[in-house]
């Protein structure tokens, strides 16, 4: 038993445990003794431990496990991380140092303490986290973003806490999976918007030369010498539809990030005139007018896409 306690110390004499002493140890709470040190009435004197109902534990039990369980979603970290990388949760040291976004009166993190307030592993489990439009992200005040967004999307707020976190990029949009040649318009992301918008296009055209040389469309628009029902342009147009795919994903993948980052930049560009006096009708009305939505972009991208289909068709027909 001796090797189990070698390098702990005595409670009675204070003197480290050594491989050959002998060890006598408390039945009730486990704290271990030199045998000469044990009290000759054998009432353990480890009273603190005894009224707790507690168990001795060695201080020397390894602490730096491999990896890094975030007590909020459970991903496990590499050590060293301060913040988890899935969720941007604080990881063990940082867990109640200060929050890089959320350094300011009113924006805390709280937890919950004892049995209830534990996660199966023993980890204290968030009660609340709370931003106030005050809350710092990345030297961008939150309630900046809130008023650029426009529609209060806690979705994107999200996200964009993420960014700020942890420096990711990735995550996902199901708007721009669906339409990415329509989404970034909404968004008034008006250059990404037209890049996606002529990729689509310039994606679609085998199946508009399907389209308009059978009559899908109601009418045969031309006649040209590709035999569309070969296996060589069936090819092609399966080849465009694996790009249409790749298209939908990167949009997807990266749409929250772009406007994160149209966001960051469009509020600096605003406040580095107008200033960071708050409250400021004026400049926060410029944050709004500079982001929100626009259906308008998204019915003048749709009437944009089928002036390019029509065009080209009209196009083919007077070729052909």
């Amino acid at each position: 038993m001796a090797n189990k306690y070698t390098g702990e110390k005595c409670i009675v004499c204070g003197k480290a445990f050594a491989e050959d002493d002998d060890i006598v140890v408390c039945p009730d709470c486990g704290t271990p003794y030199h045998k000469e040190c044990w009290p000759e009435d054998n009432i353990c004197v480890n009273n603190e431990l005894h009224e707790k109902g507690g168990s001795w534990e060695s201080s020397q039990a390894d602490t730096a496990p491999n990896t890094l369980r975030c007590s909020r979603c459970g991903t496990e970290n590499a050590p060293g991380q301060k913040f988890c990388g899935e969720c941007g949760m604080p990881l063990d040291a940082a867990r109640f140092g200060e929050r890089p976004f959320n350094n300011v009166p009113g924006g805390f993190d709280q937890y919950t303490n004892g049995a209830d307030g534990e996660n199966d592993d023993g980890m204290p489990r968030p009660r609340a986290i709370r931003l106030t439009a005050q809350s710092d992200l990345d030297g961008i005040k939150l309630g900046d973003f809130f008023d650029y967004i426009g529609n209060r999307s806690i979705t994107l707020i999200t996200n964009f806490v993420k960014f700020a976190k942890t420096g990711g990029k990735l995550s996902f949009n199901i708007g721009a999976f669906f339409f990415p040649n329509f989404y970034f318009f909404y968004r008034r992301m008006t250059k990404l918007g037209i890049f996606f918008l002529l990729l689509s296009f310039l994606l679609d055209i085998p199946t508009l030369i399907l389209y308009g040389q059978l009559g899908t469309l109601g009418q045969v628009f031309f006649t040209t010498d590709l035999n569309v029902k070969s296996e060589q342009f069936q090819g092609i147009l399966q080849i465009c539809s694996l790009g249409n795919l790749s298209m939908q994903i990167i949009a997807a993948a990266f749409a929250n990030y772009w406007y994160y980052r149209k966001a960051r930049k469009d509020i600096s560009a605003i406040r580095s005139v107008f200033g960071e006096k708050e409250p400021d009708i004026k400049t926060k009305e410029k944050i709004r007018c500079a982001g929100g939505t626009s259906w308008g972009g998204v019915i003048g991208a749709f009437a944009g896409y089928m002036i390019l289909s029509l065009g080209f068709m009209l196009l083919m027909s007077y070729l052909f």
